[in-house]
């Protein structure tokens, strides 16, 4: 049935994707000290972003939902891109692993930051990431499924082993996704 809505909305130019297709958009209502962002922005910086990278990379996006999470000593994200082909998504994911190498290691003492990388066998391509900074970090994984790409992240200090055990949560999130994605006809699984 959700493979019938979904094809007539996309076939009919509703554009977009669905109310509710990310885990986060359901989320409790904000407190005074949070706040949560919901955009469908194209333009928008795929979120692991190691470069700080204003602007978007990439190319060839057809539909984009990020949710974005910030409270007083935590962040979250959740992100997805779908792209016009797999080809464009393939780029995206090695242009996010060639900033992932570039800004390893970037500045001294109180600006420095780090990123460390090991792969994730979720998806056609996948990736874990951690990221530290002066008081703060994040860890993160990417995941490529057809013409898709999935981005989850949250606040965390990560070790530069990066064991998955401290990935569970947001593996999980990409696992439930790379199936979720196939429903959208563009995706190309």
């Amino acid at each position: 049935m959700l493979q019938v809505v979904l094809a007539g909305v996309l076939a009919f130019g509703g554009g977009g994707l669905p109310d509710g297709f990310l885990t986060m958009e359901s989320h409790p209502p904000a407190q005074s000290w949070e706040s949560y962002r919901v955009t469908d922005s194209k333009s928008l910086p795929l979120q692991l972003n190691p470069c700080f990278r204003k602007r978007k990379a990439d190319a060839g996006r057809l539909e984009t939902r990020a949710v974005l999470y910030s409270g007083e000593y935590e962040m979250k994200y959740e992100q997805l891109v779908v792209y016009k082909d797999v080809a464009a998504a393939e780029r995206a994911m090695k242009g996010l692993r060639a900033d992932l190498r570039r800004c390893a290691d970037v500045g001294k003492g109180h600006q420095r930051y780090r990123y460390f990388t090991r792969p994730l066998e979720v998806g056609d391509d996948g990736l874990r990431a951690g990221g530290r900074f002066f008081e703060n970090g994040e860890r993160a994984v990417a995941v490529r499924r057809g013409a898709a790409l999935y981005i989850a992240g949250e606040s965390a200090w990560p070790s530069r082993s990066l064991p998955l055990k401290h990935f569970r949560k947001l593996v999980a999130q990409a696992e439930v996704m790379t199936v979720k994605v196939c429903d959208l006809p563009e995706a190309a699984c």
